[in-house]
């Protein structure tokens, strides 16, 4: 299942986000039957929101996850993937603004 860990984490840093996916990264990589993959994350810089998306098996695993990675999640939300149509591109050409180093 995918879900959404929404995260309000005002003055997030650059830095903490690339920790944050070494970390996630490290901890997918055991194949384990619980384990989870971190696919992304989408920052909200403005509004001061960071949302990750992961793959894992239930909101108990993934709640267990977060707190271990140390990710502010307020709310796990069940999430769906729409594909792009065909012939789009794959991510946005838009680049948003640089994150606070």
């Amino acid at each position: 299942m995918l879900y959404i860990a929404k995260c309000y984490w005002p003055g997030v840093r650059k830095g903490e986000l690339e920790r944050l996916a070494s970390a996630a990264a490290m901890s997918c990589s055991d194949h384990r039957v619980d384990a989870v993959a971190h696919l992304g994350t989408l920052v909200l810089v403005r509004d001061e929101f960071v949302l990750c998306l992961f793959e894992g098996p239930s909101h108990t695993v993934l709640r267990l996850h977060c707190d271990r990675l140390g990710i502010p999640s307020e709310r796990l939300i069940d999430a769906a993937w729409l594909a792009p149509a065909a012939g789009a591109p794959a991510h946005p050409s838009v680049h948003p603004k640089e994150i606070k180093s």
